[in-house]
């Protein structure tokens, strides 16, 4: 694993989407739709499958696609971890339901970068929340959105806001900018690039009906470990989400909630709509 990662890292390839794109590509060769030696367990293939993908030789060319692409190739959807095309980090939702929501909802697919839930839900950061609940989960993964779209801003990295607390970040951009900012504006700046982000994917073509999961992570029960006969209830979730928002039940930001942000312009704007 280690070998692996450090070849990712020198060919210019993410861990997360190499990773489970050949997890996705081996389980097409157990349902028979790929040809090939590669499968669970052959580790001794690994090194030799990042550089194929690296130079887009033979299988590799098909997988240097991503998991999406491939597992639409070969009529197996089901079999690509992914949402709006990039996939899972290391969490599996069935375990953390809020982290289920986090992965719908990100504006730019299965990200854990955009509002972790593993503070509240495993760390206890800033305060424990029972990890198999899914009421309650939409306002406090809000509130970890709007912060890290921030820290995204700032250009800080992400591990720091296990540290220190949103009163540094304001005094930070106050001392940088000049403008006199408090806690509560920074919510609202959050707020603001997050809505941005959203009118942006819904221009591109994006809907509702993006913000989900992998079907087994709603239906297929983990079969051991802590959190063995768990599922995402992701349904509920989403709907506290939206409301949570001010936004439609299609996800569409409504013109009040966009004129409140300072998005008057927007708001007028109905080919989002």
């Amino acid at each position: 694993i280690i070998e692996a990662n450090y070849l990712c890292n020198r060919l210019g390839m993410d861990t997360i989407s190499c990773g489970v794109t050949i997890a996705c590509a081996m389980e097409l060769v157990e349902h028979g739709k790929l040809n090939t030696e590669l499968a669970f367990g052959r580790s001794d293939l690994l090194l030799k499958t990042i550089e194929d993908i690296a130079y887009r030789r033979g299988l590799g060319d098909q997988i240097a696609e991503g998991s999406k692409r491939l597992s639409d190739r070969y009529g197996m959807p089901e079999t690509s971890m992914q949402v709006k095309g990039l996939e899972f980090p290391a969490y599996d939702p069935r375990g953390m339901q809020g982290q289920g929501l986090l992965y719908a909802t990100s504006n730019r697919g299965a990200c854990h970068l955009r509002g972790n839930m593993l503070g509240p839900e495993l760390l206890g950061s800033p305060k424990m929340l029972d990890r198999h609940v899914s009421s309650g989960k939409a306002g406090i993964l809000i509130v970890l959105q709007h912060t890290n779209a921030v820290i995204d801003s700032i250009g800080m990295c992400k591990f720091v806001n296990y540290a220190i607390g949103d009163d540094f970040f304001t005094r930070l951009i106050t001392a940088i900018t000049g403008i006199e900012y408090e806690v509560q504006d920074l919510q609202l700046t959050g707020e603001r690039i997050w809505n941005l982000e959203r009118l942006y994917n819904l221009r591109a073509g994006f809907t509702h009906s993006d913000d989900t999961l992998p079907p087994r992570f709603m239906n297929e029960p983990l079969k051991e470990g802590g959190s063995a006969g768990h599922v995402v209830h992701l349904d509920e979730m989403l709907a506290d989400y939206y409301r949570f928002r001010g936004w439609s039940q299609e996800g569409i930001p409504n013109p009040k909630k966009l004129t409140a942000l300072g998005l008057e312009e927007l708001a007028k704007e109905q080919t989002y709509a």
